[in-house]
Formats: structure tokens, C-alpha cells, sequence
């Protein structure tokens, strides 16, 4: 079955889907990483498998499609197999998008045949764009934090030695007393040690009984 049929399955049942809704999913991945979009609820004897995205709100492209268990997979509307891979087995169906791009986004629809009519999976694929310079300026502001609470204890141990300065200023007395203090003590110490004398070589001392 070619993509032509295919999408004309899935256009014909769009007000069934519409009525009774189809299962849906949401994918977010980062830009740059791989990602493996994946539907279930199917059996090994359910031949055609496909794998559908909405472009533009209303175009629909087929992205790969298999025909029969045993036949290879084909890719179409531009889709190659550098970028997509569709695999499946007897009860899943996945389509991995390598190295993803915000291109990539969109929505997606995971589809088999079943009794004549198309069963799908609507996967909304979500591109997280890696946002440089918002990592950049949070860099900044970190550095700039670091910056300004350097300054701050710069300022305030600046402000701490004006201050010590000041009072030394306002109270001289203080640092006078401390330091005559300082010099009586010593002017004492050497008095005292000035005071011991020492014994005469010219005088005689007897001891009597």
C-alpha cells in the first residue's frame, strides 16, 4: 500500500476519529537528543503500519510506512532514514528520531489497518530548546553576586578601621594614660632593682655568739 492510500484512509476517517477519539500522548525531549516515539494495541496478523506527521495544521505527510510484516520500511515526503527509524513487532510500533531538531516538533500519528479502518495514536513530539544565553547569564549573575558581597565585607571592614581610627582620635587621653602607665611601671622596676645593694669588699662583718 502506498503513502497515497494511506493518507486517504486517514482523511476518510477523520470525523470517525473526531467522534470517538483516539488515543494521545505528549513527548518532550531536548533539542539534540535522541528520542523513540512508540504505540501499542496491535497484533501480528495486522499487515500495513505507518507512521503519519500533521504539517502546518493540515497538511499530512507520511514519514514511513510497512506493507507486510516482511517487507522493508519505506520512507517518503522527504523523510530518509538518517534521521528516522521505524521498527515494530508483534504488538508495538516505534519511529526513533535521532539527534532531534526543533523542525522535528509536531504532531505525529502512530496507525495501523483494522478491519478496513485506520487505528491511531496521536503523539505530540515537544522540542526543549537548549537556551545558551539565558545558562550564560545565569553564569553572570553568580558572578556578579560573588563580586558584590566581596565588596560589601571590603566596606565594611573599611568602615571598621575609620571608626577605630576616629576613636582614638575623640579619646588621646586614653592611649596617653596607658602608655604613662606603661612608663611608671618600668621607672618602679628599676627603682626597686636600683635599691638592692650590694655587700661592701671593704667592711668586715663579725658574727658574735
Amino acid at each position: 500500500m502506498n503513502q497515497t492510500l494511506i493518507k486517504a484512509f486517514l482523511l476518510c476517517s477523520l470525523s470517525w476519529i473526531s467522534v470517538s477519539g483516539s488515543e494521545s500522548q505528549t513527548v518532550e525531549v531536548q533539542a539534540g537528543e535522541d528520542v523513540t516515539l512508540m504505540c501499542s494495541g496491535m497484533d501480528k496478523y495486522l499487515k500495513v503500519r505507518y507512521w503519519l506527521k500533521l504539517v502546518k495544521g493540515t497538511d499530512i505527510q507520511c514519514v514511513s510506512a510497512v506493507t507486510s510484516p516482511t517487507s522493508e520500511v519505506t520512507y517518503h515526503d522527504g523523510y530518509s532514514n538518517r534521521t528516522f527509524n521505524m521498527s515494530s513487532n508483534d504488538s508495538t510500533i516505534s519511529l526513533k528520531v535521532r539527534s532531534v531538531k526543533l523542525n522535528n516538533s509536531g504532531i505525529y500519528y502512530c496507525g495501523f489497518n483494522k478491519e478496513g479502518r485506520p487505528v491511531l495514536t496521536t503523539i505530540h513530539l515537544k522540542i526543549k530548546e537548549c537556551n545558551e544565553a539565558a545558562t550564560l547569564a545565569s553564569i553572570i549573575l553568580r558572578g556578579l553576586t560573588l563580586l558584590l558581597v566581596m565588596v560589601v565585607i571590603g566596606l565594611l571592614v573599611k568602615d571598621r578601621t575609620f571608626q577605630t581610627a576616629a576613636e582614638e582620635r575623640q579619646n588621646p587621653g586614653h592611649t596617653e594614660n596607658e602608655a604613662s602607665g606603661e612608663l611608671n611601671y618600668a621607672a618602679v622596676t628599676f627603682r626597686s632593682k636600683a635599691k638592692r645593694r650590694e655587700p661592701e669588699p671593704n667592711v668586715l662583718y663579725a658574727a658574735t655568739r
